[in-house]
């Protein structure tokens, strides 16, 4: 492990990923620790966290690119990883290719969830799924990015989204950070790359998207309002910057 060698007591070990690209990052991340202790920054995105003696601690993290966020942090002592995804700001190098989203949440730090249902970005499971298991199986055209992913029965309207660890190990083969909750067949399951976004204290979110297929997508989002899961859907067009905020 990259922080065996550290003679500091470690209180959490914690990776960093770009939210859109899936990549860790390393650099251009300032972080500051409001009740004291001390961070180490280690290759490939990770950060040590040391003597810290709280059971939880908070971490603020800024950057000239990502969206500024507060995380709550448990000590562990280094036992897991801890993954957190930097969510691109309005500032990120947006390539012509890609295509962005503005939208307004009904809570302000509320964390919302994407897909876009494109046959061509499908996948399908390798082997079936049954409820509580720790690792899921499926198979992805081309190299894995996405930590977050949504799966949905072919019969029923709606699914879940489900996040992965380590998505480095491209083996088809992927530990869940959360178990699912029910069984999925391979026959009758779907399952598409998914992204994330958090709005800020103004309750406005941001995302960034890869090239898509078409033209135009139908884009599903999953929201909270006053603590109940909402699902919309808006029309978002190839290659633009779309707002969303007056969609339904």
């Amino acid at each position: 492990m990259v922080w065996q060698e550290t003679k500091i007591r470690l209180s959490k070990a914690v990776l960093l990923r770009d939210a859109f690209t899936g990549e860790p990052v390393s650099s251009g991340i300032r972080i500051h620790l409001p009740f004291g202790g001390k961070m180490e920054k280690k290759g490939g995105g990770y950060f040590l966290f040391l003597d810290i003696n709280l059971p939880e601690f908070e971490v603020e993290m800024e950057s000239p690119i990502y969206q500024f966020q507060t995380i709550t942090l448990k000590s562990d002592g280094g036992a897991d990883v801890e993954e957190v995804l930097l969510h691109p700001s309005p500032a990120y190098p947006r390539q012509a290719a890609c295509t962005a989203v503005r939208g307004r949440a009904e809570t302000p730090g509320s964390v919302l969830r994407f897909h876009m249902e494109q046959e061509a970005e499908g996948c399908r499971l390798l082997e079936d799924y049954n409820k509580g298991e720790q690792k899921i199986s499926f198979y992805l055209k081309g190299r894995l990015q996405n930590t977050l992913w949504y799966i949905r029965r072919k019969q029923e309207a709606l699914g879940v989204y489900l996040a992965l660890k380590d998505i480095t190990r491209d083996t088809g083969v992927y530990p869940l950070k959360e178990p699912l909750a029910e069984s999925y067949a391979i026959k009758d399951t779907l399952i598409y790359p998914a992204w994330e976004s958090a709005a800020d204290e103004k309750g406005e979110f941001y995302l960034l998207l890869p090239k898509i297929a078409q033209e135009k997508c139908l884009l599903y989002y999953s929201c909270q309002d006053q603590g109940e899961e909402i699902v919309r859907t808006a029309e978002i067009f190839q290659g633009r910057e779309n707002d969303i905020s007056k969609e339904d």
